[in-house]
C-alpha cells in the first residue's frame, strides 16, 4: 500500500468548509437566542406592568423560541467541536505522511493554555508513561518518545486504547499469537485501510468525549451494582400512586383539593428524605458516567455504521452473545443517565422528586442495567481497545510511501522461525521522502556488519527490529516484501550507566548481553540486535567477549544482526564459525567531504573515517 497525501488534502479543504459554515450558523444562533432571551424578558415584565394576559402568551412563546433555540445551537455547537477536531486528525494525518513530529506536537498542544496541561498532552503524544528502560528492545527502537514509532502511530484516544496498542508493542513478540490469528489481525487491518474516513470519524469523536481516563466510576458500578431492595421498590411505587388522591378529591371534596396536592408534595418530599439510604450510591455513580457512556455509544454507532465485513472486526463490534450487543446495552445505560440528567442541578433534583419519585426511578433502571448488563462491560471496553489497537496498526499502510503486510513461517519448529527475509525495508521513524531501504535475510544465522562511523549500520539493525516489532501487531511494514518467524526480539544498542546503581555502562551492557545469552538457552526462536559489542572495555577483551557471545549465540533456533569495529574478532570468526554472514557498509571521500550511500552489501568492510570526522569538527 502507498500513502495517498492528496486525499487528506482534499479532505483539509472540505473540513474548512464545512468549519466555516457551522460556525457561521453558531454566530447568527446565538444572537437570536439573545434577541429571544431579551424578548422574552421584556414581555413578562411589560406584561407584570400592564397585567394584559396577551403579553404573558407572547413571553411564553418567547421562551419557548429561546429554548429552541437552544437545543439548535447546542446541536451546531457539537458539530463545530467535531470538525475542529477532525480538522486536527486531517492535519495529523498529513504530518505522519511527511514525517513532521514536530507539527504532530504542534497539534496535540494546539488550543492548550496551561503548562501543566501542555505536559500532559506531550507525554500522551509520546507515550512516556508506557516506556520500560530495563525492557527487552523498548528503549533501543525507540518505541515511545517524541520521535517514536508511538507518536507516529498511534490514533487511539482513548485511555485502554492507548494502554492495549502500547502492550502490543512491548510485548507481542513473546506472545503465543499463532500464523492464523496474526492473519486475522491482518485481515482486519486491511479493511480498516480502506475506510480512512471511518478512522477520523473515530477519532475525532473519541476527542470530542475525552476519553483520556479510565471509566473508573462505569466499571465499578458495572462491576458491584445491584438491583434496588424491595422496599425502595415500594416506597417509588407510593410516591406515584399517592397522585391518584388529587382526582379523588376533586370528585369527592372539591373544597380541599388543593391541600391534596399539597400533601402530594410533603409525602413525596418524605419518600425522598427517606430514599437517600437507598437510592444514594445510585446518584452518586452517575456524575461520573454520563459523558464516558455518551462517547461510547456513539463509538459503536459509528463502528455499527460503517459495514464491516471482516469477522474479527464484527466480533469485537458485537461484544458478546448478548442479545442487544454492547451498543444496545450501552445506549439502555444512557437512557438511564439522560433521566437522572434531569435532576443535575439541587433545585431540579427537589422540584423532580417533589412531583415524582425521581431518584427511586433512576436507581431500579440503574440497578437493573448492572445486573443484567454490568459483566458483559469489561468485554465492552476490552473489545474497543483491540479495535483501537488494529487501528493504529492500520495506519503503517496510511502514512509510509511503500509497505506490505508480512508473510509468517508458517512451522511451529523453533528452527524455522529464527528467520527473516526483508526486500527494501525502510526505517519507519527517518524521513520518508529520503529514506534509503535496504534488503536483509538472516536464516538460523549471524549477520556481523561492519563500516564506518555514520554510515548506517545502527540504522539498519533498528530497522530489522521495528519490522519485526510491527510485524507480530498484525500491521504492514515499509517495505516490499518481508517473510519471517514468530521471534523474541531482544537489543543491545543504547547503554547507559547509573550514578543511583553504581553502574558503568560496559557493567550495563554486561547484564543487557547476558539477559540476552540466557534467552538464547531457552530453545525459543530469538531474533537478536547488538550494536557495537563490548565498547566499554580493552580491545583484547571486548574481542574474547564477543567471540564468547556468538558461540552462545550459535544455534539453529536463533538469528541476529551485529554491527562491529573489531577487527580482530572478526578475523577469528572466519575459522570455527559456518554460520556467520559479513555485510558491510562503506562511503566516498571527494574534495566536498565525505557521502554515505547507506546501502548494505556482502563481505568486510575496514574503512575507517574516524580521523576524517575528528578532522571535521577541529580535533587534529
Amino acid at each position: 500500500m502507498k500513502a495517498d497525501l492528496n486525499f487528506y488534502n482534499e479532505k483539509e479543504q472540505v473540513i474548512n468548509a464545512d468549519l466555516a459554515k457551522y460556525t457561521r450558523q453558531s454566530g447568527f444562533l446565538s444572537f437570536l437566542r439573545l434577541i429571544s432571551f431579551l424578548a422574552a424578558a421584556g414581555m413578562i415584565i411589560w406584561a407584570l406592568i400592564a397585567q394584559n394576559t396577551l403579553l404573558y402568551i407572547a413571553g411564553a412563546f418567547f421562551i419557548a423560541v429561546f429554548i429552541v433555540l437552544c437545543i439548535i445551537h447546542n446541536g451546531v455547537s457539537e458539530k463545530v467541536n467535531f470538525l475542529t477536531e477532525l480538522d486536527k486528525v486531517n492535519k495529523s494525518y498529513i504530518a505522519r505522511i511527511n514525517g513532521d513530529f514536530n507539527e504532530l506536537r504542534n497539534i496535540a498542544v494546539k488550543g492548550i493554555k496551561r503548562g501543566e496541561d501542555i505536559g500532559i498532552a506531550k507525554r500522551r503524544l509520546y507515550g512516556l508513561d508506557f516506556d520500560i528502560p530495563e525492557h527487552d528492545y523498548c528503549a533501543d527502537l525507540d518505541l515511545f518518545g517524541k520521535k517514536s514509532l508511538f507518536s507516529l502511530l498511534n490514533v487511539s484516544e482513548t485511555s485502554f486504547g492507548r494502554r492495549r496498542f502500547a502492550d502490543k508493542l512491548l510485548n507481542s513478540h513473546v506472545s503465543d499469537i499463532t500464523t492464523d490469528e496474526l492473519k486475522r489481525r491482518q485481515a482486519a487491518v486491511k479493511e480498516l485501510c480502506s475506510k480512512p474516513d471511518f478512522l477520523m470519524d473515530y477519532q475525532a469523536t473519541a476527542r470530542c468525549g475525552k476519553m483520556t481516563k479510565d471509566p473508573k466510576v462505569l466499571m465499578e458500578f458495572a462491576k458491584h451494582g445491584a438491583k434496588t431492595k424491595p422496599v425502595a421498590n415500594v416506597l417509588g411505587i407510593l410516591g406515584c400512586i399517592i397522585w391518584i388522591a388529587v382526582p379523588v378529591f376533586f370528585a369527592v371534596d372539591p373544597d380541599h383539593a388543593a391541600a391534596s396536592i399539597l400533601g402530594c408534595f410533603i409525602v413525596n418530599l418524605i419518600i425522598w428524605v427517606i430514599g437517600r439510604a437507598f437510592n444514594e450510591e445510585y446518584i452518586k455513580a452517575c456524575e461520573g458516567m454520563p459523558t464516558q457512556v455518551k462517547t461510547m455509544l456513539k463509538l459503536y454507532s459509528i463502528l455499527e455504521g460503517t459495514g464491516f465485513e471482516n469477522e474479527l472486526i464484527k466480533s469485537l463490534i458485537r461484544g458478546d452473545e448478548n442479545a442487544e450487543g454492547a451498543f444496545g446495552s450501552l445506549k439502555k445505560l444512557d437512557g438511564a443517565l439522560r433521566v437522572a440528567g434531569l435532576r443535575s442541578q439541587p433545585l431540579f433534583a427537589l422540584i423532580f422528586n417533589l412531583i415524582a419519585p425521581l431518584d427511586y426511578l433512576i436507581a431500579h433502571l440503574l440497578g437493573n442495567w448492572a445486573v443484567r448488563y454490568g459483566k458483559s462491560l469489561p468485554v465492552y471496553i476490552d473489545s474497543l481497545a483491540e479495535l483501537e489497537s488494529l487501528m493504529c496498526a492500520a495506519q503503517t499502510g496510511l502514512v509510509f510511501m511503500e509497505s506490505a503486510f508480512p508473510e509468517f513461517v508458517a512451522s511451529d519448529d523453533p528452527k524455522e522461525n529464527a528467520f527473516f527475509e526483508g526486500e527494501n525495508l525502510t526505517h519507519p521513524l527517518l524521513a520518508h521522502d529520503t529514506a534509503v531501504s535496504n534488503s536483509v535475510t538472516v536464516n538460523s544465522d549471524i549477520a556481523i556488519i561492519t563500516g564506518s562511523n555514520m554510515s548506517g549500520k545502527t540504522t539498519l539493525i533498528r530497522t530489522v527490529g521495528v519490522c519485526t516489532v510491527l510485524a507480530m501487531t498484525g500491521a504492514l511494514v515499509p517495505a516490499t516484501s518481508l517473510t519471517l518467524g514468530r521471534m523474541r526480539v531482544m537489543s543491545s544498542m543504547r547503554i547507559v550507566d547509573s550514578l543511583e546503581e553504581n553502574m558503568s555502562t560496559f557493567k550495563a551492557e554486561l547484564i543487557r548481553i547476558s539477559g540476552i545469552v540466557k534467552a538464547a538457552g531457552e530453545q525459543k526462536p530469538l531474533l537478536f540486535l547488538i550494536d557495537e559489542i563490548f565498547r566499554g572495555t580493552n580491545s583484547d577483551d571486548r574481542t574474547e567477549g564477543a567471540l564468547t557471545v556468538l558461540k552462545n549465540l550459535s544455534k539453529p533456533y536463533i538469528c541476529g544482526l551485529m554491527t562491529t569495529h573489531d577487527y580482530a574478532m572478526i578475523d577469528r570468526t572466519t575459522e570455527g564459525f559456518d554460520n556467520i554472514r559479513y555485510y558491510h557498509f562503506s562511503e566516498n571521500y571527494t574534495d566536498s567531504g565525505i557521502t554515505f550511500d547507506y546501502k548494505l552489501t556482502s563481505g568486510i568492510s575496514r574503512q575507517s573515517n574516524a580521523k576524517y570526522l575528528m578532522k571535521l569538527v577541529g580535533i587534529g
